[in-house]
């Protein structure tokens, strides 16, 4: 059976850091759309499970910011969120990248990118 998705989600490879109640994890963002994205991580997270994340998009001086995201599946190392509460202009940043297909991808960034970049 196939899947119908409401919205077109865009093919991406950029860096993600996320923090559970009780962790911090970081992966890769392998789909993003304006209400959610597929991450791989080696950090297993649970469905249901809460999330705050950070996401290093190209052509951007901050992180796009996830205030809230509920993981909705998880499939070994990869998990797919859904955006609940995300700043004004993050919202609307997010939306005119998907909208404009922009290429979503960087190279592999050290461990060394901070949470407080922020």
């Amino acid at each position: 059976m196939a899947k119908f998705r409401y919205c077109e989600r865009v093919h991406t490879h950029f860096p993600v850091v996320f923090a559970g109640e009780a962790y911090v994890g970081e992966g890769t963002v392998l789909n993003v759309s304006v209400p959610g994205c597929a991450v791989h991580s080696r950090k297993r997270v649970q469905p249901g499970s809460f999330l705050e994340m950070r996401m290093l998009v190209p052509d951007t001086t901050s992180p796009l910011r996830v205030g809230l995201a509920k993981v909705r599946w998880c499939e070994g190392r990869r998990f797919g969120v859904e955006f609940i509460q995300m700043p004004g202009e993050d919202q609307v940043y997010l939306g005119r990248l998907v909208k404009n297909e922009v290429h979503l991808a960087l190279p592999p960034r050290s461990s060394t990118w901070q949470w407080a970049h922020s």
